[in-house]
């Protein structure tokens, strides 16, 4: 955009910036794909833009990179087509000022969503050395590969902070990982989360269903060795495979057995099967998304059960009661509706516009007003919910104020 804007203003052809789609009459042009050599040259993200107190509001971690780009060549990823296949590292010490001022804004957690944070060993464990000479004591996450960690890296991340980390392992099919060229074998997804578990990282395993190759027994394979991986200690989730523009899965597709569903891009949210393969089929693999889905309900309705009881521990009551406000901040904020019906007028307190509040929103979204109150009070205790009074009204709003 800068670029773009450089060249207009000096009155010169801007066809020629990297990096612009452009209409030419009835067609769409594009210009080669520009690339930031020194990422060092960006500038920190203007987050004072955001509204981080809904994100706040939700539990979600903030999010940073330290580098652009992964080396590697799985077929289905995107990230590769939108950062490239060079690594452009930032300098330890810009990281971690960045890193030093976000643990400054009320989040619980920090994530590294680099494409591979452990692509370069040197400059992983240069990152947490300063992490830890700073004397910074903050939770924060990291994605990996299994073929990227050893104990003694594993061991300095743990000092610096880390608490997770997530490795793509996509399947347990050995014919699968070669056809997507993900480079690794099962018995290297064992050995990393042993050498996570050992380090006290707890490690998480993500797969994706559907990919070329697929069948119903590699899907059992699959589903039967995450589980062996949760028996050691870790945690894993799947997702469905999405064909994205410019990915080699998707412009292979009929040569990889592979038939896309859908071009209606609302679908492409991994949860839902949006392609076949030649052994499985969308019912196939949507019935292992509800089984799950199935599973997570019945958990609920585990701890309802225990909690209407009085035998639900403390642990299972907080689990219960954090989703519940989840979903309904959520909904709250999806809806617009503080924006739309924030206002109380004539409430003599607080307590009592927050009730009144509650009924309010309650003819907004599929909540009942007990519910939305006691979510509202933990937000309002959580300084993510600010009340202020204004000509004898209350206004109730989301606090995006940063620290």
């Amino acid at each position: 955009m800068v670029e773009l804007v450089k060249q207009v203003s000096r009155r010169r052809r801007w066809e020629k910036v990297p990096s612009l789609v452009y209409r030419d009459g009835d067609s769409l042009q594009s210009t080669p794909i520009g690339d930031y050599k020194d990422v060092d040259q960006l500038p920190m993200p203007s987050r004072h833009l955001l509204p981080l107190g809904r994100y706040k509001a939700l539990g979600m971690p903030i999010t940073m990179t330290t580098s652009r780009g992964c080396p590697f060549k799985c077929i289905f990823c995107v990230g590769r087509k939108m950062g490239g296949s060079r690594v452009r590292l930032r300098s330890p010490g810009k990281v971690v000022d960045e890193f030093e001022s976000l643990a400054r804004l009320g989040f619980t957690q920090i994530n590294i969503a680099d494409d591979l944070f452990t692509a370069n060993k040197d400059h992983c464990l240069t990152t947490c050395n300063e992490i830890q000479k700073r004397g910074l004591s903050f939770p924060w996450s990291a994605f990996a590969r299994v073929d990227t960690i050893a104990p003694a890296l594993l061991n300095v991340m743990k000092g610096a902070g880390c608490r997770t980390i997530s490795f793509g392992v996509e399947s347990a099919d050995p014919e699968i990982l070669r056809t997507i060229r993900k480079g690794i074998t099962p018995d290297q997804v064992v050995a990393a989360v042993e050498m996570c578990m050992d380090a006290g990282i707890s490690p998480h395993a993500s797969f994706i269903l559907g990919l070329p190759g697929e069948t119903a027994s590699t899907i059992k394979r699959t589903i039967e060795f995450a589980e062996g991986l949760k028996q050691m200690g870790a945690s894993y989730g799947f997702h469905l495979l999405g064909p994205f523009p410019g990915t080699e899965v998707r412009e292979r597709a009929r040569e990889l057995g592979i038939r896309i569903l859908t071009d209606d891009w609302s679908q492409y949210h991994a949860n839902r099967a949006i392609v076949e393969t030649t052994g499985a089929t969308k019912e196939m693999m949507d019935s292992v998304v509800e089984h799950w889905e199935k599973k997570f309900l019945d958990w609920l309705g585990y701890i309802e059960k225990n909690m209407e009881s009085g035998t639900a521990s403390n642990a299972e009551v907080w689990q219960y009661k954090k989703l519940r406000y989840c979903s309904i901040i959520y909904e709250l904020m999806m809806n617009s509706a503080l924006e739309e019906n924030g206002i109380v007028p004539g409430a003599n307190a607080k307590v009592e516009g927050l009730q009144r509040l509650a009924g309010q929103l309650s003819r907004q979204i599929r909540y009942g007003r007990d519910e939305i109150a006691e979510a509202l009070d933990f937000a309002a205790g959580q300084g993510t919910l600010i009340c202020t009074e204004k000509n004898g009204a209350l206004k109730w709003q989301w606090n995006d104020e940063l620290p």
